[in-house]
């Protein structure tokens, strides 16, 4: 008696058939996996871009008390340098350093309608004598004091109060798409607030308003890190 063995397999018609079909999913999927990733990446970011600086902050006010004591409140480049170089820079691991000049920031900063963020250049965002500096984990930092404007940055004084930090953290550094609201952010820093994201004080309705894509103003997007805080830590797919 003779044994028949059948030999099973794939007709190449059929395993071209599966390989496109595996294909079709693969570019339904993949995006979506991508753009997942890099929202996880972005948040672990922002998080540990506030939790460093927040931490550093928070060592400059129980060293010297408050901002007055190096009296930055007047805006001056170098009460503003030597707060810097003496209450802040020695709670963080800085690589590079820019007073008032470019080096230390990207250029070409929009805000997230597009537009050039307020007093922004490549020194930095902010009024005259700026601080820019780049920390060992990537981000570039621009800092400018300010006198009276805490609530123009949606954070409101306290006990009287008025001198401000407003501060500006771009935590992937010159790597695109160095745009506000996106991956940079700002905060505003007081001895009676601590180290806020500015629009802490303002409704949900104010923050959707100016972290929005629409929003066309030189202050589109400066809100947008307490936005993100609010809702857990859920970023947007352009990420």
């Amino acid at each position: 008696m003779r044994l028949q063995i059948r030999k099973i397999g794939f007709t190449l018609s059929e395993v071209l058939i599966t390989l496109g079909i595996i294909g079709i999913v693969a570019a339904m999927t993949l995006p979506n996996i991508v753009a997942k990733y890099k929202q996880i990446v972005m948040v672990n970011r922002l998080k540990k871009a506030y939790s460093v600086m927040s931490q550093a902050m928070l060592f400059t006010v129980q060293k010297d008390g408050d901002l007055t004591s190096l009296n930055v409140r007047n805006g001056s480049q170098e009460s503003i340098n030597n707060w810097y170089k003496f209450s802040l820079k020695p709670y963080i691991n800085v690589i590079k350093e820019c007073y008032d000049e470019a080096g230390c920031w990207a250029k070409d900063v929009k805000t997230i309608g597009g537009v050039t963020p307020y007093w922004g250049s490549d020194k930095g965002i902010g009024g005259g004598g700026i601080v820019t500096f780049t920390t060992v984990d990537g981000f570039n930092v621009s800092m400018d004091a300010l006198d009276n404007m805490g609530m123009r940055f949606g954070v409101k004084s306290e006990n009287g109060a008025s001198d401000f930090l407003l501060v500006f953290v771009d935590v992937n550094g010159n790597k695109r798409p160095n745009i506000v609201g996106k991956d940079i952010h700002a905060f505003m820093f007081s001895p009676s607030r601590g180290f806020v994201p500015a629009g802490r004080d303002l409704s949900d309705k104010e923050l959707n308003a100016n972290c929005n894509a629409s929003n066309k103003t030189d202050f589109g997007g400066y809100y947008c890190f307490e936005k993100i805080m609010r809702n857990g830590w859920r970023v947007d797919n352009e990420f």
